[in-house]
């Protein structure tokens, strides 16, 4: 196979050609993201017992859930968390099971149990791990917190409409509540009590439908809007109506505030209250495409913005894929650059060229072949192919020496290039062997750091593999072809000259210290 390639010129270019197309053509199509795909493997279960302790909690809600969910068959742990008013347990599904059955299994559970307290809200199953955080953005300046949530949601409605972003959610607030407060005192000099207050509020907030009203031409739909909304919107409300006509309303008697329930889970940057909008993709989504539309957008809001409210984007975790991604083309541009003049001292620039050229071809071979095995261009993979700009070039270039040799000891172009590579190969194939040994066995960790850590090594292996179908198939051609070009120049005055001292430092002082 060495030495049909070596004497084909035709063979040996179109198989470096399509090797080469194969690999542009399959780039731009590759997806970006942070991190490889994790299996799934977490099922939440979230239920609401509003004004419930998180004993009552535990009791009506943690407890029952754990003795209907440890029964399934494929459950490998199960956490519950009890806090005020909420309670949340997270089912893990053991590794290599089917995610859609496991789903299947846990609401069916859960759906069967019938004693949990009428107060609690029917549960929310959900699967968790859908979707990855990518950056999120930060809004200050907006004094009142409330028009400061209202100013979030807004800024999230935009960013959803004009961007791809799958999800976006806003924190930096707790529940969201009118709070009504009036002195016991007061309640009983007027015979009220809260109940009253209560039913009161309820009575004059609502809306609801109201009917419809048919005509020849078209129909009206009919509904009773005065819900209200806002602090302000409370205080004209009737609580107590006297026969002559006197009304005493919910401002004359209580103290009536538009806030947020809990203050600990407020954010703060530079001293200033904050809202923050995380904003995540989902699994077939690249990240890079994502973040420069999130970027846009922000720079257009910037523009649009009123001067004080300030737009950051923060929790940047995208843009380390940029630049590792930055740093594998330098370091493969800055190795190819070292390969070529090193060689080029030695063997000249016919030659130096076409054995640098297997980090490119070895490169576009192996990133036409990652989407074949679901790969995605990540932090993890980026290690892999960093690794093997070192390693990929070795084969090459013991190759190249060995052939020069040849060639050196009155070997015909052709008989260097073929006895050269033959020569070489049990040595090369037994270093690829003992990497493959050394790399593969992190394919076999087993769990969430195993789904991580096994990318890298099939990405340094698919490197190095296309390597060696470059430098037995392809470099003994190009390396044929170069020496008979040079077998009959004249060496330059600069070669001459560098090859002499070269000689003279190797034999007299490298082997004289080598010698002792």
């Amino acid at each position: 196979m060495i030495a049909w390639f070596a004497r084909h010129q035709t063979a040996a270019n179109l198989l470096m050609a399509a090797i080469m197309i194969l690999g542009l053509t399959a780039l731009p199509g590759l997806q970006r993201e942070t991190l490889p795909e994790i299996q799934n493997d977490q099922v939440q279960v979230q239920l609401i017992y509003r004004g419930a302790t998180a004993e009552e909690v535990e009791d009506a809600v943690c407890r029952r859930l754990e003795d209907a969910i440890e029964g399934i068959t494929d459950l490998d742990e199960l956490r519950c968390e009890s806090r005020e008013g909420i309670g949340t347990a997270t089912a893990v599904m053991r590794e290599g099971a089917d995610m859609m059955r496991f789903l299947d299994d846990v609401k069916s559970e859960v759906d069967a149990i019938d004693d949990f307290p009428d107060q609690i809200e029917p549960p929310v199953i959900t699967e968790l791990g859908r979707t990855e955080p990518v950056i999120s953005l930060a809004v200050t300046g907006v004094e009142d917190v409330v028009d400061l949530k209202a100013y979030a949601e807004d800024l999230k409605d935009r960013l959803l409409a004009g961007t791809d972003v799958a999800e976006v959610t806003v924190v930096g607030f707790s529940d969201h509540h009118i709070r009504i407060e009036i002195p016991a005192w007061r309640l009983r000099e007027y015979g009220l009590s809260a109940q009253d207050i209560a039913d009161a509020v309820g009575r004059q907030s609502l809306s609801s439908p109201a009917g419809r009203l048919q005509g020849d031409a078209e129909d009206l739909l009919l509904r009773f809007d005065d819900q209200r909304k806002r602090a302000g919107d409370f205080r004209d409300l009737v609580v107590i109506s006297g026969e002559s006509g006197a009304n005493i309303r919910l401002g004359e008697i209580a103290v009536i505030s538009d806030r947020f329930d809990l203050d600990e889970e407020k954010i703060l940057i530079d001293g200033r209250r904050a809202a923050v909008l995380d904003i995540a993709k989902t699994r077939d989504q690249d990240v890079l495409d994502l973040l420069a539309q999130v970027k846009d957008f922000v720079q257009g809001e910037q523009d649009a913005t009123p001067s004080g409210i300030g737009l950051y984007l923060t929790q940047d975790r995208a843009s380390v894929v940029q630049d590792r991604l930055d740093m594998l083309v330098r370091n493969g541009a800055q190795g190819l650059i070292l390969v070529f003049l090193v060689l080029w001292l030695f063997f000249g620039l016919r030659y130096s060229f076409w054995v640098a050229m297997g980090l490119p071809v070895s490169f576009l071979g192996a990133l036409f072949l990652l989407p074949l095995f679901d790969i995605t261009i990540n932090m993890i993979s980026m290690v892999g192919l960093l690794i093997g700009v070192g390693l990929l070039m070795d084969d090459a270039i013991v190759i190249a020496e060995n052939v020069a040799t040849h060639m050196s000891r009155g070997d015909s172009p052709a008989q260097a290039a073929i006895e050269g590579s033959r020569e070489v190969l049990p040595g090369i194939l037994s270093s690829f062997a003992t990497t493959l040994l050394v790399f593969g066995s992190l394919a076999f960790i087993s769990g969430e750091i195993g789904q991580i850590l096994r990318i890298m090594p099939i990405v340094l292996i698919l490197v190095i593999s296309v390597s060696l179908l470059e430098a037995f198939l392809i470099l003994p051609h190009h390396l044929n072809h170069s020496l008979a070009h040079q077998r009959g120049e004249r060496s330059s005055r600069f070669r001459q000259g560098f090859e002499g001292r070269f000689d003279a430092l190797r034999d007299g002082h490298f082997g004289r210290l080598l010698d002792r």
